[in-house]
C-alpha cells in the first residue's frame, strides 16, 4: 500500500509541476511556503470584496424578485385568457364546418336542378315540331336552300324521337306519330324529285351531266332516304344505275361505232412487212430507170412504197396530246382524202385516243359522283361502278378485239399499248381505280398481237434471200433496211415517252424483240453484202447499210438507243477494214513493207532487214510516182461509192489519216541502220508536205 500511495503522490507531483503557474514560481525561485502563504491571504481578500459586494447589491435584487412576481401574475392572467379565446375558436369551428356542410349540399341541388332543366329543355326542343318546319318541308320547293335545312333539322328530331320512344317518354309518345305522318310526306316528295331527275337523263340527246350536278346539289336527299327509308334509296340507286348503264352504253356503243368507220383498213396489210418485196418497181422498171436516170435509178428502186407503213412521222402526237378533244364523228367525216372523196380515213391510234380518252373522263366523273353521292367508298364503289359502266366496258373491249384480231399496222397498236398505260395514269391522278381492270384486259389484248407481227416482220427478214428481189444487187442501202430502221426507230420513239411506272412493264420483252429483229437484220445485210465477190463492195455494201440505219436511228429519236450503239459499233469495224482495204489497192508496196518490217523489228531481227534495202528503194520509187493520182482516185472512188456525203467525207478522213499514219511508220522504219544508206531515201517527200497535200481532200484533217 505505501508504495502504492507514493507512486501516486510522484503522479500528482509530476503532474503539479507541469501547471503554468508552479512552473513559474519555481523558476523563479520562490519558496514555496511562502508563496503558498501569500496565495491564501490573495483569496481571503478578494472572498470579502466579493461578499461586500452581494450586501450592496442586496436592494437590487429584492427588485427584481418584485418584478419577477408581477410578471408571473400577468403570464397567468393572460393563460386564462387564451384559455378562453381557445375556446370560443373551437365553437366557431364547429359552425363553420356546419355551414360548409349545407353550402355543398345546397349546391349539388343547384346543379342537379340545372341538369335537369337543361336535359328537359333539350328534350323539349327535340321533341317540339315548329310551325315553320312543318310549312317549309310541305309546301317549300324541295330546291330551295331552306328546304334542305328544315330537312336536316327533321332527321335530327327523327333520331331523337326514337331514341325517347325507346325510353317509354311519354312526351315522344305523343309526338311521333306526327313525325310519322311527316316523314312519310318527306320521303315522297323527295321519290317524286329524285325520279324526276333520273327521268331527265332518259331525254334523248339530253346532256345527263346536267341532272347529275343538280343532284349532287342535294345528296342530302338520298342520305335521309337510306337512313329513314331504304328500301325507297334502294329503288332511286337502282333506277339510276340501270338509266345511266343504259345510256352510256348507247352513247358510246354508237359513238365507236360510227368512229371505227373511220379508220383506214387499206393502210396497212398482212404483206407490209419489213422483207416484203417492193412491188412499185419491178425488174422491167428498174431497167427502163437505169436506162433514163442512169446512177440515180438504183437509189429509186430501194425506195419502199409502203414506206409510211414502217415511219412514225406526226403519229407520236396521239400520245403527247392524249387530252386534245376527241373526235366528233360527223364533223370528223367531212373533207376529201386520198382513195376516200367524200371522207376522212383516219389511222386507228387516233379513233382509239378518242374513244378511251372519252371513256376514261366520263368514266371519272361517274366514279366521283357515284362516291359523293350514294355515300360509297372502295369496294362498294366499284361495284356500283361495275353495275354502271360494266356493259360499256365490255361492248368497248369486243371493238377492241374484233379490229385488232385484223390488224396488221403494228405502230398503231403499240401507241394504243401507251395511251393504255397514260390513261390509267390519268385516272389515277384524278383518285379513280376502278378502270384498272379494264386497262389490264386491252393490254392483254394489244400486247399479244403487237407482238405477233413485230415477230411477223422478224420472220419476213429471216427468210428474205436478197438474190430473189432484184436481178441485179448494188452496194447502195437496201429498202429492207431503210425499212427496219424506220421501225425500230419508230418503236423506240414510242418507248420513250414511256415515262410513266406502272405495273404493265413490257420494257424487257420489247427489248428482246428489238435485238431478236437487229440480229436479224443483221445477218440480211451479211447475206446482201455476200452477194459481191470482192471484199470491198462487201464492204461498202455493209458501211452504207449501216450508216443509213444509225443516221435514221440517230435523226428519229432523241435519246441513243441500244439498237444505235450496236449499229455505232458494227459501222466503225466495217469503215477500219474498208480503209485498211482501199489503202492496201492504191499503195499495196507501202503497206506491205511497213507491215512485214515492223514484224521483223518486233521479233527482234534487225539484222534480217539488210535482206529488204532493195524493197525499200522500190517501195519508195513507187509511191513517189503515183502517191498523188493514189490520192485522187482514193478521193473520187470513195465519194462515189458512199451516197451519203457525210458518211464518205468521214470515211476519206479515216482513210487519209490512216495514209498519213502509214507514212510516218515508213519514214521510222527508214531510220533504221541498214537502210540509212538508200539512195532513194533523198527523194522521199516530207511528211509535212503530205499532209498539206492530204489538207485538200479532207478540210477538217
Amino acid at each position: 500500500m505505501e508504495d502504492k500511495s507514493d507512486t501516486q503522490i510522484k503522479m500528482d507531483l509530476k503532474d503539479s509541476l507541469k501547471d503554468s503557474i508552479i512552473k513559474e514560481a519555481l523558476n523563479s525561485g520562490v519558496d514555496l511556503r511562502q508563496y503558498s502563504q501569500q496565495v491564501e491571504q490573495q483569496l481571503q481578500e478578494v472572498e470579502l470584496v466579493s461578499v461586500q459586494d452581494y450586501v450592496n447589491q442586496g436592494t437590487s435584487l429584492a427588485q427584481l424578485h418584485s418584478q419577477f412576481t408581477h410578471c408571473d401574475a400577468a403570464l397567468e392572467r393572460m393563460e386564462n385568457l387564451l384559455s378562453t379565446f381557445r375556446s370560443q375558436l373551437g365553437g366557431l369551428s364547429s359552425d363553420i364546418l356546419q355551414l360548409q356542410h349545407q353550402s355543398a349540399q345546397l349546391g349539388l341541388r343547384l346543379s342537379n336542378r340545372q341538369a335537369a332543366r337543361s336535359l328537359a329543355g333539350q328534350m323539349i326542343d327535340d321533341l317540339v315540331i315548329p310551325e315553320a318546319l312543318i310549312r317549309h318541308l310541305l309546301e317549300t320547293p324541295v330546291t330551295e336552300p331552306v328546304f334542305s335545312e328544315q330537312l336536316i333539322i327533321l332527321q335530327a328530331k327523327l333520331a331523337l324521337s326514337g331514341d325517347h320512344h325507346q325510353r317509354c317518354s311519354r312526351a315522344a309518345q305523343d309526338v311521333v306519330p306526327v313525325l310519322g305522318a311527316l316523314r312519310i310526306k318527306v320521303v315522297e316528295r323527295l321519290r317524286h324529285f329524285l325520279l324526276l331527275k333520273l327521268q331527265q337523263l332518259r331525254r334523248p340527246l339530253a346532256n345527263y351531266q346536267l341532272p347529275q350536278n343538280s343532284l349532287l346539289k342535294h345528296k342530302s336527299f338520298y342520305h335521309f332516304l337510306i337512313t329513314q327509308e331504304p328500301e325507297i334509296a334502294y329503288e332511286v340507286r337502282q333506277d339510276y344505275v340501270q338509266t345511266m348503264s343504259k345510256l352510256y352504253f348507247s352513247y358510246f356503243k354508237s359513238y365507236s361505232t360510227r368512229l371505227l368507220k373511220l379508220v383506214d383498213t387499206n393502210s396497212v396489210n398482212k404483206d407490209d412487212v419489213l422483207g416484203s418485196e417492193d412491188a412499185s418497181l419491178g425488174a422491167a422498171a428498174a431497167a427502163a430507170a437505169r436506162s433514163l436516170f442512169g446512177r440515180a435509178a438504183p437509189s429509186a428502186r430501194n425506195s419502199s412504197s409502203k414506206s409510211t407503213v414502217f415511219t412514225l412521222g406526226t403519229r407520236i402526237e396521239v400520245v403527247t396530246n392524249l387530252e386534245a378533244p376527241v373526235l366528233v364523228p360527223h364533223a370528223a367525216a367531212t373533207g376529201t382524202s386520198a382513195g376516200h372523196k367524200g371522207e376522212t380515213k383516219y389511222s386507228y391510234e387516233i379513233v382509239f385516243r378518242s374513244q378511251h380518252y372519252a371513256l376514261a373522263d366520263n368514266a371519272c366523273r361517274e366514279y366521283l359522283f357515284l362516291c359523293e353521292f350514294f355515300h360509297v367508298e372502295r369496294a362498294p364503289a366499284m361495284e356500283l361502278f361495275q353495275e354502271v359502266m360494266g356493259k360499256t366496258c365490255t361492248i368497248y373491249m369486243k371493238f377492241v378485239e374484233e379490229y385488232v384480231s385484223t390488224c396488221y399496222d403494228s405502230l398503231a397498236l403499240f401507241l394504243c399499248i401507251q395511251m393504255v398505260q397514260r390513261l390509267q395514269y390519268l385516272c389515277h391522278k384524278r383518285a379513280v381505280p376502278a378502270l384498272d381492270f379494264y386497262y389490264e384486259s386491252l393490254i392483254s389484248i394489244l400486247w399479244p398481237r403487237f407482238e405477233y407481227l413485230v415477230q411477223a416482220n422478224i420472220q419476213s427478214v429471216r427468210d428474205c434471200d436478197p438474190s430473189r428481189l432484184y436481178s441485179h444487187i448494188d452496194t447502195r442501202p437496201h429498202y429492207v433496211v431503210r425499212r427496219y430502221a424506220e421501225y425500230t426507230s419508230a418503236i423506240s420513239a414510242i418507248h420513250e415517252h414511256n415515262s410513266i411506272t406502272s405495273a404493265m412493264d413490257w420494257t424487257p420483252r420489247l427489248h428482246h424483240l428489238l435485238s431478236t429483229m437487229q440480229e436479224e437484220v443483221e445477218g440480211f445485210t451479211l447475206r446482201l453484202a455476200a452477194a459481191f465477190t470482192k471484199r470491198k463492195d462487201q464492204l461498202v455494201a455493209l458501211i452504207n447499210n449501216y450508216d443509213l440505219m444509225l443516221s435514221v436511228m440517230t435523226e428519229r429519236n432523241r435519246e441513243e438507243s441500244r439498237e444505235a450503239s450496236r449499229c455505232k459499233e458494227l459501222l466503225s469495224a466495217r469503215i477500219s477494214e474498208f480503209v485498211e482495204e482501199i489503202l492496201f489497192v492504191h499503195f499495196e508496196g507501202l503497206v506491205r513493207f511497213v507491215k512485214d518490217c515492223e514484224l521483223i523489228l518486233t521479233r527482234g531481227l534487225n539484222e534480217a532487214l539488210r535482206n529488204e534495202e532493195r524493197r525499200a528503194t522500190q517501195t519508195i520509187n513507187s509511191f513517189m510516182a503515183g502517191w498523188k493520182k493514189s490520192l485522187d482516185e482514193i478521193n473520187r472512188e470513195i465519194l462515189n461509192l458512199f451516197p451519203n456525203f457525210k458518211n464518205g467525207t468521214n470515211i476519206l478522213q479515216a482513210t487519209l489519216t490512216q495514209l498519213v499514219e502509214y507514212y510516218h511508220r515508213f519514214q521510222k522504219i527508214l531510220t533504221q541502220h541498214p537502210f540509212r544508206n538508200v539512195p532513194a531515201r533523198a527523194d522521199l517527200i516530207n511528211i509535212h508536205q503530205l499532209m498539206v497535200e492530204v489538207r485538200r481532200y479532207k478540210p477538217a484533217f
